[in-house]
């Protein structure tokens, strides 16, 4: 405790510096004009009282230092130092700094911007509310095991689907749902429409509430009732309704099928998947939604068409929840001799799939690492301004050196200037990333061809980008400043000094 206490005070130090240095001077006055009158008293003349006081006293100067040194913390102060020299530094020379921050803005921002697109497909939760709760499921098989597949091996069917349902004991909810089912809108204004067949508890899962009407009840889910039923998504319903609030309870005809409309999707809720669904129909509803399949999808247990979100409780880790959906997959095993079911459970995001993961972070990694090499070039540019400016300031670096600074010292301080330069430079770039690529996206889902479904996709900045932005800036600091550093203090002083 008094350790911490003695840093806090130490770091505190900094913040009072003109008043602790004030007070001290006044303290060691006060000092030196009580061992004057002394030695005037002992008789010596005022110009030997004063000479043999200061003696007594050991050094105003040196008292000083040693407890500036003892009151603050030296590494920081001298960071502090370096920092403003810096600043003065690239004051007096605007031009430089502005070509080597905006070369490096460029470099970084490049880098951010890609970053932050990939950040929203892969990394960000998705955009609903507790997303950081949700989980996908997915499952690959290992042994000689035949398996049909509509989508890919990955999904569930709708037995698997209930057994993990029913029989987990972590998860708080589990929905399934099939992504990207083709259907056309009937009626005066026919359209191509993308839809979700989901179990009943799909938005009670998602905590997705909708605005008008209600959602599935479970007598609509695994059979046909009393006909198909339907949720419309915000945007359908105000483009091809008009925002009709009467709608509900209405029929409207999806592949030529009627279905009675019972609610109306929030505004903003645009389903789970990268492209966004125009609406959402119980999985029963596929005998007309996908005609074109030979399959049962809803009663044959060997068939992978599902999606799985699950919703996690707080306080409950994934390889808590992994294990506990591993007994059940173990079990549903068994009716298959010969087949093992690996199961991946991971954060939900828009690309959690692992084989949309997989083709996104690939193909990322390889744009990353092309713009990596821009940001390079960059720091090379830059690295050879410093050179050229080195060369001006050799005289500075000589006398500095005679002096006796040491050349770590030194080095130091020019690196100072290097990262003030990375910082500015990289808190530009993060800026020009942030506004460049939701421009971007924007501009490239306004102009995709006519037919194209909607995107749900979003670009905006978070804690990552911020991180990878702080990260790419440290690094472009030293990567540049550390080669003209080193040059810039191997100089020899004689030819240093005598240089005009």
């Amino acid at each position: 405790m008094r350790q911490l206490r003695a840093w806090t005070v130490r770091i505190l130090g900094h913040f009072r510096k003109q008043r602790r240095d004030r007070e001290l001077a006044e303290e060691l006055d006060s000092h030196l004009q009580l061992h004057i009158s002394d030695n005037l008293r002992a008789g010596m003349t005022p110009e030997q009282a004063r000479r043999e006081a200061l003696l007594a006293l050991g050094g105003l100067e040196q008292t000083k230092e040693e407890f500036r040194d003892r009151s603050v913390l030296p590494t920081l102060e001298h960071l502090l130092q370096d920092l403003r020299y810096a600043a003065r530094m690239l004051r007096k020379s605007p031009g430089f700094s502005l070509v080597a921050i905006l070369t490096l803005a460029l470099g970084i921002g490049i880098n951010a911007g890609i970053f932050s697109i990939l950040n929203s497909a892969v990394l960000r939760p998705l955009p609903i509310a507790g997303s950081s709760q949700l989980v996908g499921v997915y499952q690959a098989f290992h042994g000689k095991y035949r398996r049909n597949v509509h989508g890919t091996s990955s999904f569930f069917s709708y037995p698997e689907y209930l057994d993990y349902r029913d029989h987990n004991q972590v998860l708080s909810g589990l929905a399934a749902y099939a992504p990207f089912v083709e259907a056309s809108l009937g009626g005066d204004r026919p359209q191509r429409l993308v839809g979700t067949l989901s179990s009943c508890n799909y938005f009670d899962v998602l905590r997705a509430p909708v605005q008008l009407g209600r959602s599935f009840i479970e007598a609509e889910c695994a059979q046909l009732s009393d006909g198909h039923v339907v949720v419309l998504s915000d945007g359908l319903w105000r483009s091809q309704f008009g925002a009709d609030r009467g709608i509900v309870g209405k029929t409207v005809v999806i592949n030529r099928t009627p279905f009675t409309v019972v609610g109306i999707a929030a505004a903003g809720f645009q389903g789970t998947e990268v492209v966004a669904s125009d609406f959402w129909a119980p999985i029963a509803s596929a005998v007309v939604l996908e005609r074109n399949v030979e399959l049962d999808l809803v009663h044959d247990a060997n068939v992978s068409w599902l999606c799985l979100l699950g919703r996690v409780p707080e306080g409950t880790s994934l390889s808590r929840v992994r294990a506990n959906l591993d007994v059940i997959a173990s079990r549903i095993d068994q009716r298959y001799p010969g087949r093992t079911t690996m199961l991946t459970v991971t954060s939900a995001s828009l690309a959690s799939l692992p084989e949309v993961r997989n083709i996104v972070l690939g193909v990322g990694a390889v744009i990353l690492i092309a713009v990596t090499l821009v940001l390079l070039i960059a720091c090379a540019n830059v690295a050879n301004l410093l050179l050229a400016r080195a060369a001006s300031r050799r005289r500075e670096v000589a006398v500095r050196l005679a002096v006796g600074a040491s050349r770590g010292r030194l080095i130091q301080q020019l690196l100072t200037e290097s990262m003030l330069l990375g910082v500015l430079g990289g808190a530009a770039g993060v800026l020009l990333a942030i506004w460049s690529s939701a421009a971007l996206v924007r501009i490239v889902l306004a102009h995709l061809p006519p037919g194209m479904p909607t995107f749900n996709f979003t670009v905006g900045p978070d804690f990552r980008v911020l991180a990878y932005g702080g990260a790419m800036t440290l690094l472009t600091g030293v990567a540049f400043g550390l080669a003209p550093a080193l040059q810039s203090t191997r100089h020899d002083l004689n030819t240093g000094l005598k240089s005009d």
